[in-house]
């Protein structure tokens, strides 16, 4: 026994310095041959823009003082823009892989306040569960500790996407009239003296009148929707709504109006439009939460 046991020690030692050599010995070429911050940005309240190139689309990110623009057009997502250069403040080479089999997604300009720019190629291997980053024709396969999902899919979000799905930010504090139409019930709350009435309703619902009010504030869309991109969408602009939201609110010159259409068959969000223009997506629950009617705010006496 005591024979056995000293050649498993010598073979379990055999085994361990043959391991450490191999780190070891990895831990030198992987020194030598790459920089593992190739592609980090240090300081990223330097970057000025973004620009992502992928399947014929560019997507612009500038900044604009504080705040972040979206192809000079709309406002963009800043948790999203910020996830991005969080990425970018913290990716890491893992490897080099030298010529990439896989066709590149696309490509990033990362333009500084200085004027330098940092430009490389992006692609995935073909389940998806690898990033590169290509640069003078060498790929890098990059990861950020910590971050399970693939680093490249963030660079391949739309342009609707990356648009801002705050759609209205009000409360009770600011919301001076809503009223919703649907299929003949309504409902109508009036700021009037120093609260809220209910169309209708002598004893509210003082508590649930200020839930539902604030429900509005920070009110995001699941997601913005261009015309042309879902044309059932487009479609169901042309029929009925099935409510017709308005509030009227201290920080808006206008009515805020929302025309909210049912849903189709097999899908759990409903198209909604803001102010006959803006499309927008949001799911199921979120607008049963808002389909209400003056009755609902009624006080229920207990016997």
């Amino acid at each position: 026994m005591k024979g056995k046991t000293l050649q498993y020690v010598v073979v379990i030692a055999i085994l361990l310095v043959a391991n450490l050599g191999l780190v070891f010995t990895d831990g030198l070429q992987s020194s030598s041959s790459f920089d593992d911050k190739l592609f980090l940005i240090e300081n990223i309240g330097q970057v000025n823009s973004v620009m992502i190139s992928h399947q014929d689309k560019k997507i612009e990110l500038a900044k604009d003082q504080s705040a972040w623009k979206l192809n000079n057009d709309f406002d963009a997502d800043e948790n999203f823009v910020q996830i991005l250069l969080s990425l970018l403040n913290q990716v890491r080479v893992k490897r080099a892989v030298g010529t990439l089999a896989e066709e590149s997604f696309g490509n990033i300009e990362v333009r500084f306040e200085d004027g330098t720019l940092l430009t490389f190629d992006f692609a995935s291997d073909p389940l998806g569960t690898k990033s590169y980053f290509v640069k003078d024709k060498i790929a890098y396969q990059v990861e950020v500790p910590g971050y399970r999902d693939n680093v490249v899919n963030i660079l391949q979000l739309t342009e609707d996407q990356w648009r801002n799905r705050i759609v209205f930010d009000g409360s009770w504090r600011t919301i001076q009239k809503l009223t919703l139409a649907s299929g003949g019930n309504e409902l109508m709350i009036t700021f009037r003296d120093q609260f809220f009435e209910v169309d209708g309703i002598a004893e509210i619902d003082s508590t649930g009148v200020v839930d539902y009010l604030n429900q509005f504030q920070l009110f995001q869309a699941n997601e913005m929707v261009s015309e042309g991109r879902f044309p059932e969408m487009d479609s169901l602009r042309s029929s009925a709504p099935l409510a017709i939201l308005s509030i009227d609110d201290i920080q808006s010159s206008e009515p805020i109006v929302f025309r909210i259409y049912p849903s189709l068959a097999g899908q759990a969000y409903h198209l909604v439009i803001k102010n006959d223009d803006i499309m927008m997506v949001f799911d199921q629950r979120r607008i049963q939460s808002l389909l209400k009617f003056n009755e609902d705010f009624k006080v229920v006496s207990t016997p």
